[in-house]
């Protein structure tokens, strides 16, 4: 839009500078051209010391309706082009109605003598002039607010891929800073558990053989107690291989709580419930893998320190938080250690802002408690229940 006003604005003086050489009777043309000249000159730089608009253009004005007054002719329109010019450099609605109302003065000072029908034509010309210039900066106005209006949306947009992509390293990292706990833990298991039994069961098998000739029975009561302690190990092994397998199906979700409970209950031989109370909605994949870790934990611990084979699991929604609560009807421990399984767990809801809470009465409860807003933007992951 700027690039037609320009010109616009120099065929305002071109035109009538040259249709006044024709009309009216100019006594020294050289001095003529050389004003028209420096006219087109002024319009040009004008764009230069555009923070001096407001003092140049009426000075401008001035010079014009000198010119007018001098020559006649057409030389009226001179005014014109400093409307258009007024609207390509001034910003402000306050400053284009001062530069429109000293154009009018200038255009009227100018006229001064003239016929009253000449003068008549143009103001009317003016007048149109002048709506047709308040008309296109208005809409250069809304423009210019529309294109910021743009780019600010756009830089909302980079803003929101970024936060995005900080969201997704940051789930990522931990996630992968929670599996090395993983295996630090399933390491730990399998030397404090497995790597004790079978010291145990190495002991009890020696002691077998040195009771097998003089006390044949207490020999086969340990070599029972051996075949027991073998099976108990075995189902742990089988349980703790399960848990590092990868999910088989490249679209199941692989923190699902759904697949942990049937695989406890399938593994340690254990019944689980699961209930879903209030309204599910989509979590971000780290707290879907804070609640898997826990519950796993939670369940995990019932049954070897508790020695449940009951498990209730409940994953309550609310508006600003998510509670899973666990419990069991195993045996409530008269004092609560916090060992490696209650630390990691802890270290894993101070990363996502949450805590864990425990109750004993009347039954032991173990509860994930985080905190979570449903004005967040949906993660491209849901929660697979």
């Amino acid at each position: 839009m700027r690039l037609p006003l320009v010109w616009l604005q120099h065929l305002l003086i071109a035109v009538p500078a040259i249709a006044t050489l024709y009309e009216a009777d100019i006594p020294s043309v050289g001095k003529y051209v050389a004003c028209i000249l420096l006219a087109l000159l002024y319009s040009r730089l004008l764009p230069l010391a555009r923070k001096y608009a407001m003092l140049l253009i009426p000075l401008g004005m001035i010079a014009f309706s000198w010119l007018f007054h001098e020559y006649g002719g057409l030389l009226y329109f001179l005014q014109y082009s400093l409307l258009v010019s007024a609207v390509l450099l001034l910003n402000k609605p306050a400053e284009l109605g001062l530069a429109i109302v000293l154009s009018g003065a200038a255009l009227n000072s100018g006229a001064f003598g003239l016929p009253s029908d000449t003068i008549w034509t143009m103001n009317v010309a003016w007048l149109t002039v002048a709506l047709f210039v308040a008309g296109v900066f208005v809409q250069q106005r809304q423009s210019d607010r529309q294109e910021k209006e743009m780019e600010s949306l756009a830089g909302s947009q980079d803003q929101l891929e970024q936060e995005r992509a900080r969201a997704m390293e940051y789930a990522r990292k931990v996630e992968d800073y929670a599996q090395v706990q993983e295996r630090s833990r399933i390491a730990t298991e399998l030397h404090d558990d497995l790597g004790h039994r079978l010291i145990r069961v190495k002991m009890m098998t020696e002691a077998a053989l040195q009771l097998m000739e003089r006390n044949p029975g207490q020999a086969a009561g340990l070599i029972e107690q051996v075949r027991r302690q073998l099976e108990e190990s075995m189902n742990n092994m089988r349980y703790t291989v399960r848990k590092l397998q990868p999910v088989d199906s490249a679209g199941a979700r692989r923190y699902a709580l759904h697949r942990l409970i049937e695989d406890a209950a399938r593994d340690l031989r254990i019944e689980v419930d699961f209930a879903v109370t209030g309204n599910p909605y989509p979590l971000y994949p780290s707290l879907e893998f804070v609640l898997y870790r826990n519950a796993q934990e939670a369940i995990t611990n019932a049954v070897r320190h508790g020695g449940a084979n009951a498990v209730e699991v409940e994953l309550r929604f609310a508006e600003d938080q998510i509670a899973m609560n666990i419990s069991n009807n195993g045996t409530e421990p008269d004092r609560i250690a916090p060992g490696l399984g209650l630390k990691g767990m802890q270290d894993r809801l101070a990363v996502v802002g949450g805590r864990l809470r425990i109750e004993t009465n009347p039954r032991f409860v173990l509860s994930t408690i985080v905190p979570y807003s449903r004005s967040r933007p949906a993660p491209e992951k849901e929660l697979s229940l």
